[in-house]
């Protein structure tokens, strides 16, 4: 069937024609892109002609960080914590949250469930004690504000065969009451590992649910297509099952998890085999021929494990979590074989350190391999920013949190900054910190960022066209044009014509992906 969208004020993001009145959609791509009177004339008999009423389009938005599977398990099935509960809270919520019976049949139920916040807790208060009065003999485990660090009762050391005695792994440590041993329960970056590989995975179709789930909401906040972040053998499962049912309306760029079993869901061995075997979960919309490795950990309080420079300017090796030498041959082996790699960084050093291992991939293998990306580059030395152009390496910036006071932030992320110094950019929503993937408030930001500051149209061109070509799809989606992928948001303002201080507000009232229509907000209402 043909879908023809007149009487707009459509954005196409082609320097072709970058606003055109119409389009007709056939089998699932843009054929005629132009005027009211070009589109009437070309459209089949049988054609649906929506009138858009002046109201803007533009394509679909790129989310190029985000953690849908995870997203998807954390808003819908497992425990919510209310706004920094205290020790009474915690439970009130633990035991209320109806959450046990996710796992498979015969397994050990655990209680999931987060945000904590560590600042919420008097001292002494973040202990198992209170966790081991509530629930005595089932496990809990429960992730902190930044995802990174975990608070688990007795009952998951235990399962997990962690003790008093236990050493901090490396990469990780394991949080002690003053002045002993005794573990609190409070698990800093790879310190989780063992308690989170001792978990239960969920029934299949609470994956499959719950990525379905974190689909829509992407459509309801005007994204087409993502680079999922944590690409975990469940994640791809998850996506394979869901195109294979005609589920997937959305490009999934799939960042598959390198020694990350935090995040990856699977042990080591089992990340290796995953990646070895990635082209068993490709299909029309999963795109599995992306890797993610974390670099260092997060810069907020209280356990600070971004990754800096000392005084002298040298990396601080504290908190990095892949030692150099790896870094550049597991890069070398990536880069070899076309893959694109996406390094967490958050840290000074950790960027750093990231640009140099690169930089020894070209001298190994040449310049001429896959474009890398650096993931969120909170922070830049001065001296680095250069380095990006110069080594063609994409600086993802996911500003979820950047403009909250408290968070400590605001010195980072300088949009100006990395532009002017010739990189490219991209933009993403790093889901799953925030409450929703609206990349809406984070483009506002990005307009009001001071001397940092970025304009509307490129900053849409970022999420959109930007986009595609990071993740080698530019020829196929990312602009309204013919032949290319029908993907299209109509908003409820011209987000390039309004005042900036509403664009955070832009709200999405219908999304096209492929000639579909994915989601409307009056369905919702």
């Amino acid at each position: 069937m043909s879908v023809a969208l007149v009487n707009g004020r459509i954005y196409t993001v082609d320097a072709a024609a970058p606003w055109v009145q119409a389009v007709l959609i056939e089998d699932g791509v843009f054929t005629v892109v132009g005027s009211d009177d070009d589109v009437r004339a070309a459209a089949p008999d049988g054609t649906e002609f929506v009138d858009l009423r002046g109201r803007m389009a533009m394509p679909g938005l790129h989310d190029a960080h985000t953690h849908l599977l995870f997203s998807g398990l954390k808003f819908k099935y497992e425990a919510r914590l209310a706004p920094a509960a205290d020790p009474t809270q915690v439970v009130h919520d633990l035991q209320n949250c109806h959450c046990a019976e996710l796992v498979s049949e015969g397994e050990q139920p655990w209680i999931v469930g987060g945000e904590f916040l560590p600042a919420a807790f008097g001292d002494g208060e973040l202990d198992r004690r209170f966790l081991d009065d509530a629930f005595p003999d089932q496990p809990v485990f429960l992730y902190d504000y930044s995802i990174h660090h975990a608070f688990v009762n007795s009952k998951a050391l235990e399962l997990a065969g962690l003790s008093d005695d236990t050493p901090d792994p490396p990469g990780g440590r394991m949080i002690r009451r003053p002045g002993s041993n005794e573990l609190t329960g409070e698990l800093v970056e790879q310190a989780r590992w063992p308690v989170m590989g001792a978990m239960p995975n969920y029934r299949t179709e609470i994956y499959r649910d719950a990525l379905a789930w974190a689909v829509s909401t992407c459509h309801r906040f005007g994204i087409t297509s993502v680079q999922e972040a944590s690409a975990s053998p469940q994640a791809l499962a998850a996506y394979r099952d869901l195109d294979h049912g005609d589920g997937l309306d959305l490009h999934v760029a799939a960042h598959l998890v390198w020694r990350e079993e935090g995040f990856g869901m699977a042990d080591t061995a089992e990340l290796d085999r995953t990646i070895a075997a990635r082209d068993d979960y490709a299909t029309e919309h999963l795109d599995p021929r992306f890797i993610k490795i974390w670099l260092d950990g997060a810069p907020l309080p209280p356990h600070m494990t971004q990754a800096d420079l000392d005084a002298h300017g040298n990396i601080d090796p504290g908190n990095i979590l892949v030692d150099p030498d790896q870094l550049t041959e597991v890069i070398r082996g990536f880069d070899a074989a076309g893959l694109p790699v996406k390094i967490h960084c958050a840290g000074e050093g950790s960027v750093r350190a990231a640009l140099d291992a690169f930089e020894q991939v070209q001298h190994l293998n040449g310049a001429d391999g896959p474009h890398h990306e650096i993931a969120h580059c909170t922070f830049i030395h001065d001296d680095d920013y250069k380095r990006f152009a110069q080594l063609d390496v994409v600086a993802e910036m996911s500003p979820a949190i950047w403009h909250i006071e408290e968070y400590g932030l605001q010195d980072g992320y300088k949009f100006r900054t990395v532009l002017d110094a010739g990189a490219t950019m991209t933009v993403g929503s790093d889901w799953i910190i925030t409450p929703d993937p609206n990349l809406f408030p984070a483009v506002q930001g990005m307009l009001q960022r001071q001397e940092n500051s970025v304009d509307i149209a490129t900053v849409v061109g970022m999420l959109t066209l930007g986009g595609a070509k990071v993740v080698g799809r530019d020829r196929s989606q990312g602009s309204i044009t013919v032949g290319k992928s029908a993907d299209l948001i109509v908003l409820d303002r011209n987000i390039l014509d309004v005042p900036t201080d509403e664009v955070g507000g832009t709200e999405v009232l219908t999304t096209i992906f492929e000639g579909r229509t994915v989601y409307t907000a009056d369905s919702q209402e």
